[in-house]
C-alpha cells in the first residue's frame, strides 16, 4: 500500500515502481493487481513486462508468442527458451515440448542441465518410456517433474518383474488338469497388472 501511495504522489519515478510493484504482485500471485499495473503505465511496455503480465495472468498462448519474440531477438538467453517450454508445457503442447527441447540440444548441448527436465516431463506425459529412461541418464538436478519420471519409470519396471513372476505358475497351472481354475488368480493378477501400466 506505501509503494501504491508513493507511486500516486511521485509520477517521475513511478516507471521503476511500477515495475517492482508488478514483480512484488507476482510473487504474491495477484493477478488482479498485475492487470492493474500495466492498466496504469503511460509508456508502451516492454517484451519483458508483457511476458510477465501474461504469466501472471494465466494467458500462456499470449506469453508463449512474446517469448518466440524475444527467442528470435536473442536466441543465446537460455531464460528465453525456458520460457518458451514452460509455456508449451502449460499448454499441454508435451509433444512440440519435446521436439523443441531436443533441437535445442543438439544445437547447444551444453545447456542440457536446464533443458533435460522439460524432455524428462514431455517423455513421462507422452508414456515414451524408452525416451524417459534415456533422458534420466543425463539429469543431474531434481524438480517435480524429474521426480515424477523418476517414480513412474519404477513402477513401470516394477510391473515387469510382477509381471515376469506370474507368467512361471500360470505356464505350470496351464500343463494340469483343471487348469483354468488353477490358472484363474494368476489370470486376475497379470490382468490388474495390465490396468495398472495403462494407469501409468
Amino acid at each position: 500500500m506505501y509503494l501504491e501511495l508513493s507511486i500516486k504522489n511521485n509520477q517521475e519515478s513511478s516507471r521503476l515502481q511500477l515495475a517492482f510493484l508488478q514483480k512484488l504482485y507476482i510473487l504474491l500471485d495477484e493477478p488482479d493487481g498485475v492487470a492493474g499495473v500495466a492498466a496504469s503505465r503511460q509508456e508502451d511496455p516492454t517484451l519483458h513486462d508483457l511476458i510477465l503480465g501474461h504469466e501472471a495472468t494465466g494467458q500462456l498462448q499470449d506469453a508463449f508468442s512474446c517469448y518466440e519474440r524475444a527467442v528470435n531477438v536473442k536466441s543465446d538467453t537460455i531464460s528465453h527458451h525456458r520460457g518458451l517450454l514452460r509455456c508449451l508445457m502449460g499448454l499441454d503442447q508435451s509433444n512440440t515440448a519435446l521436439t523443441y527441447a531436443t533441437g535445442l540440444l543438439n544445437e547447444r548441448p551444453e545447456w542440457s542441465n536446464e533443458i533435460n527436465p522439460f524432455r524428462v516431463e514431455s517423455a513421462w506425459k507422452l508414456a515414451d518410456w524408452d525416451g524417459l529412461s534415456e533422458f534420466l541418464k543425463s539429469i543431474s538436478s531434481d524438480n517435480w517433474g524429474v521426480a515424477v519420471g523418476k517414480i513412474l519409470l519404477s513402477v513401470k519396471e516394477k510391473c515387469k518383474i510382477v509381471r515376469t513372476q506370474q507368467m512361471g505358475p500360470l505356464s505350470a497351472a496351464s500343463m494340469e488338469n483343471g487348469a483354468y481354475q488353477r490358472g484363474y488368480s494368476h489370470i486376475l493378477r497379470l490382468h490388474m497388472l495390465t490396468d495398472m501400466e495403462k494407469a501409468v
